[in-house]
């Protein structure tokens, strides 16, 4: 890939994220009919795991914004060829029902990594991942949604196996 192709590609990547984000924080999930593929992997620290496809993501996303009301303040992002990780700060509160768990007015503070995978314009694998586990934490702890485990990433680099240190 020429030089002149890497920044397009990344200028893509960029322009991708923006308006994962922006659909998100603007209540305008439709922005991401023209980025995400229709069959998008999903996976989250909460909640079944995986998901596909773009209605699922939309659906649980607006599920979240009526029951969370949340504010998302960008807060980092890098962008890639085929990749964008996008930070938020989650700013968050249960005001109403969120699937079937009904309303504590709890509120709290997270902060959020989108995870993207970029094929062809569209975004193939959406994943979310917790710095902070506060809402993680609510939901799974003290609302008892289920939390994904043993899921391993495909690995870009994989690690030395510990035993060639031991």
């Amino acid at each position: 890939m020429n030089p002149e192709d890497k920044l397009a590609a990344i200028a893509n990547s960029e322009y991708i994220g923006r308006k994962i984000y922006d659909g998100f924080n603007q209540r305008k999930l439709e922005l991401w009919d023209e980025v995400i593929a229709t069959d998008v992997e999903i996976r989250s620290t909460i909640g079944t795991a995986p998901m596909y496809g773009i209605e699922a993501l939309k659906g649980w996303a607006a599920e979240f914004q009526v029951g969370f009301q949340p504010r998302l303040d960008l807060v980092d992002e890098i962008y890639g060829i085929n990749r964008a990780t996008i930070a938020v700060n989650l700013n968050w509160q249960h005001v109403k029902k969120f699937f079937h768990l009904d309303p504590t007015g709890r509120a709290g503070t997270s902060i959020e990594y989108f995870i993207l995978k970029i094929s062809k314009n569209k975004v193939t694998h959406f994943w979310v991942a917790d710095h902070t586990l506060d809402l993680v934490m609510y939901l799974v702890r003290e609302r008892g949604m289920y939390y994904p485990q043993n899921y391993t990433p495909e690995p870009i680099v994989r690690g030395e196996e510990p035993s060639l240190f031991s």
